[in-house]
């Protein structure tokens, strides 16, 4: 064959990856019958080549899992670019190695591989299945997709699901959320298309992830797969001082609940997280919560997961810490984000990979909260400010102004004049979260920098001299 034909044979892509395979020192036992080549390849582990000729045209079998989709894999390309190139270096007659022999499995083994293998081609067909229907969306458009196709596209969410494709499986339904939502009220067409992209994008990398053309990074891992990650495959560390910022309760569409410590490494200023992830349709003995950590420790021996920051960790051994508590309050603090831009420039920079969170938990040390209209900001020590997202209504601004309004018509009525009143809201359940960012003059505030056409601070909780204290209670649904 000549390289012209070989290159007919695969798409340009997995012919870049055969180059560079047959360039380096991967091929090995090549050998050759009157009709069929045969060779090993070194990848992430030997696989074996056939390649038989027959009425001219190559056939291929390879033992690698892309092998079952496409007729010509990249190693399948390799062993024909050196043929095409250097035959000589066949030699006739030896086919030694058309299979390694296998190692005898322990007891349940063959079972175990079988099973492993069944997953691993179920998860193609999902991934390839997916694919086609996103392509037939963008085809479509938001206003084509008729409920029958709906339908199906929430059928592969929950098959997906079963597969541990989790990534995947959440871009999915949020595309047939947008698509149900779409019949009753409209849908930007930019709100579509970044939802369509995701799901393309993120399809791709995990096909390309389980054809062996790019592995995920490990801090992708988990965010798209939800690897279960072994005691031996987490960063052992030592000795860290560590205090919680934040404990939250969080109840996502996928049926899990988070329940989250926010930490800070008090000599680094890492921000660390440990985390419990339980189903929500486990017995009721197993649902119970994580405990919170509301006084600083020393965590002689820790286990750090593989992911985006903040790490996740596993605290393996823990004991208290016996300095005073406002001094490490004030360690915390001196950690903190004290202006704007370099802290906006690295969730930029953060948001630009596809495939991180959208949020990035922060501790601010700001200046002032501005109010205004119902809208606040935090300013910074430059006077830069931040969108400070505050989803509670109505405003508590609003709510001391009518106070101060009754209060005046009292002092009018009973005939006092010159008297300066303050009247606090009555009502107490109406106070909203305002209110308790306003009251406190806090060291610093702890929360999510989120959003993409508007970046936005959402805070969870604030530092005082004291610890911290909590600004959300209950269970989020999110």
């Amino acid at each position: 064959m000549s390289l012209d034909e070989v290159r007919t044979l695969c798409d340009m892509g997995t012919y870049r990856n055969a180059e560079q395979i047959a360039a380096g020192d991967q091929l090995l036992h090549l050998a050759r019958s009157d009709t069929t080549l045969y060779a090993q390849v070194q990848g992430s582990k030997p696989y074996t080549v056939r390649i038989e000729f027959t009425d001219g045209a190559p056939k291929a079998k390879c033992t690698c899992p892309a092998a079952r989709f496409s007729k010509f894999c990249k190693h399948a390309i390799a062993v024909l670019i050196v043929w095409a190139q250097s035959p000589e270096r066949f030699v006739y007659g030896q086919q030694t190695q058309t299979e390694t022999p296998p190692v005898s499995p322990p007891r349940g083994g063959k079972r175990a591989a079988k099973a492993t293998v069944e997953r691993v081609d179920l998860q193609t067909q999902s991934i390839e299945q997916t694919l086609k229907l996103t392509q037939e969306l963008a085809e479509r458009g938001l206003t084509g997709v008729q409920p029958a196709f709906l339908e199906q596209l929430r059928a592969s969410a929950a098959n997906l699901q079963s597969l541990k494709t989790r990534r995947l499986q959440q871009a999915v339904e949020r595309l047939a959320q947008l698509i149900e939502d779409s019949r009753y009220s409209p849908v930007s067409e930019e709100k579509y298309t970044r939802a369509l992209l995701q799901l393309w994008l993120t399809a791709r990398a995990v096909e390309e992830h389980f054809a062996e053309r790019r592995a995920l990074p490990d801090e992708q891992l988990e965010e798209m797969l939800g690897r279960t990650w072994r005691d031996k495959d987490l960063q052992p560390r030592e000795n860290l001082r560590l205090m919680e910022l934040a404990y939250e309760n969080i109840q996502i569409p996928t049926g899990f609940r988070l329940d989250i410590s926010h930490l800070i490494d008090l000599d680094s200023g890492e921000l660390l997280r440990e985390m419990k992830i339980v189903p929500l349709n486990a017995p009721a003995s197993a649902q119970g919560f994580k405990p919170a950590r509301p006084e600083p420790f020393l965590a002689t021996r820790v286990g750090v997961y593989p992911g985006y920051a903040p790490k996740r960790v596993k605290l393996y051994e823990t004991l208290p810490l016996h300095t005073p508590r406002a001094e490490l309050v004030q360690q915390a603090v001196a950690h903190a984000y004290a202006e704007w831009h370099s802290l906006t420039a690295h969730y930029l920079q953060r948001i630009a990979d596809p495939f991180a969170p959208r949020e990035l938990p922060c501790l601010l040390r700001y200046h002032h909260i501005v109010a205004q209209a119902g809208k606040f900001w935090l300013a910074d020590a430059q006077g830069a400010l931040l969108p400070l997202r505050v989803d509670s209504m109505p405003s508590l601004l609003a709510l001391q102004r009518e106070a101060e309004e009754e209060a005046m018509q009292d002092v009018e009525l009973s005939g006092l004049q010159g008297l300066s009143v303050f009247v606090a809201a009555s009502r107490s359940q109406d106070i909203p979260f305002e209110y308790a960012l306003m009251r406190h003059r806090w060291l610093a505030l702890f929360g999510y920098l989120e959003g993409e056409r508007k970046v936005q601070f959402r805070p969870l909780s604030g530092v005082h001299e004291y610890g911290v204290a909590p600004l959300i209670f209950g269970i989020q649904v999110r």
